[in-house]
């Protein structure tokens, strides 16, 4: 198992382009100090590094969001990023800062699917970062939930 996520992740890289101007639909750009120079990924070659399900209320919503998408710390892991500091960017241009914890001990998850369907740019998509709110009752703090940026389209790495 531990094999087959090793070339799911490779696979998922070696699809992740440097920072182009090319017709390929990118959702999420990563750059900043990344080794290797700034990555774009498509939905396929975001997915690919291995999706999670997370079941949880957000602040937003009355009722339990069924999420999937990649882990935050899977992401940063694959790109071999050690940076402690984040920066998280949405389509209109809102920013705020990110900690590697959000990763490693909040479990951020880059959600690009609700109830199994895409997130659409109306619905928070294509990706939308999220926080296990539910299982985490100590998370649901105005500081994390200006964290959960939806419409996330960069993540630069300080």
């Amino acid at each position: 198992m531990r094999r087959r996520r090793l070339v799911l992740s490779a696979a998922a890289l070696l699809a992740a382009r440097p920072a182009a101007a090319e017709s390929v639909p990118f959702i999420l750009t990563v750059d900043g100090r990344l080794p290797g120079g700034p990555r774009d990924f498509t939905l396929a070659a975001l997915e690919a590094l291995g999706m999670r399900d997370l079941r949880t209320i957000t602040p937003w919503t009355r009722e339990v969001q069924h999420f999937s998408g990649v882990p935050l710390l899977r992401l940063l892991d694959a790109l071999g990023v050690t940076a402690t500091s984040l920066r998280a960017e949405a389509l209109n241009r809102y920013s705020t800062p990110l900690a590697r914890e959000d990763a490693t001990e909040r479990h951020a998850l880059l959600a690009t699917r609700l109830d199994g369907q895409l997130l659409r740019v109306r619905e928070r998509g294509p990706v939308w970062l999220v926080f296990p709110w539910s299982e985490r009752p100590e998370l649901d703090r105005p500081e994390v939930h200006e964290r959960a940026v939806w419409q996330l389209r960069r993540l630069s790495l300080g």
